[in-house]
C-alpha cells in the first residue's frame, strides 16, 4: 500500500472508531437520563434480589430502552449474566448461566475490600456526573474497579478504583 493511501486508511480507521465511541458515549448518556434507578441502585437489585456478586455492570440502550447489563457470580458459584429493564428493575430480560465461575472472578471477589457501590462512590466524588460503567479488574496486579463516569460536558471519563484501599489512580 502506498504511503498515501495508507496514511489515509489509518486516519479513516481511526475517524471511524472515535465516531463509534462517541456514539456509544450518547446512548449510554441517553440510557442512564431514562433510566428510573441509577447504576448503584440497580447494582442493590442485581445483588439482593439475584443473588449476585457483580464484577461488571453497565447500563446501555436496547431497541431504545434503557437496560442493565451484569455479569458476575450467583449463590451456586456459577457466572450469571443478568439484564433487567433501567424503567423497571422488576421487568427482568435475560438470564444466562455460564457455568461454574471462573477462578479470575472469585479470587477477585475474595481480594476486593471495598465493594463495588463503595469504589462508584468514590470514583463520583473525584469526578462529577452519571456512572454508567463499572468492572471489578486486574492491572498490572493491583485490583481495581474501573468506573465509567459520564461528566458534566457529557465525556466519558474512567475513574480507576483500587479495589483493596479505595484510592483513587491517576
Amino acid at each position: 500500500m502506498q504511503p498515501r493511501i495508507r496514511t489515509a486508511a489509518i486516519a479513516l480507521a481511526l475517524g471511524l472508531s472515535s465516531l463509534a465511541a462517541s456514539a456509544s458515549t450518547a446512548d449510554k448518556l441517553a440510557a442512564a437520563q431514562a433510566a428510573a434507578i441509577d447504576l448503584s441502585q440497580a447494582i442493590d437489585t442485581a445483588q439482593t434480589q439475584h443473588g449476585l456478586k457483580v464484577v461488571e455492570a453497565e447500563i446501555d440502550m436496547k431497541k431504545k430502552q434503557p437496560v442493565y447489563e451484569f455479569k458476575g457470580i450467583n449463590a451456586q458459584n456459577h457466572e450469571t449474566q443478568l439484564k433487567f429493564s433501567a424503567l423497571d428493575a422488576s421487568k427482568m430480560l435475560e438470564t444466562k448461566d455460564e457455568g461454574a465461575a471462573k477462578k479470575k472472578y472469585t479470587d477477585r471477589l475474595a481480594t476486593a475490600k471495598i465493594g463495588i457501590n463503595e469504589a462508584i462512590a468514590t470514583a463520583l466524588k473525584h469526578t462529577a456526573g452519571k456512572a454508567v460503567e463499572v468492572d471489578l479488574d486486574d492491572h498490572l496486579g493491583v485490583l481495581s474497579y474501573d468506573v465509567k463516569i459520564i461528566d458534566a460536558n457529557s465525556k466519558l471519563v474512567e475513574v480507576r478504583v483500587n479495589a483493596v484501599d479505595g484510592t483513587i489512580k491517576q
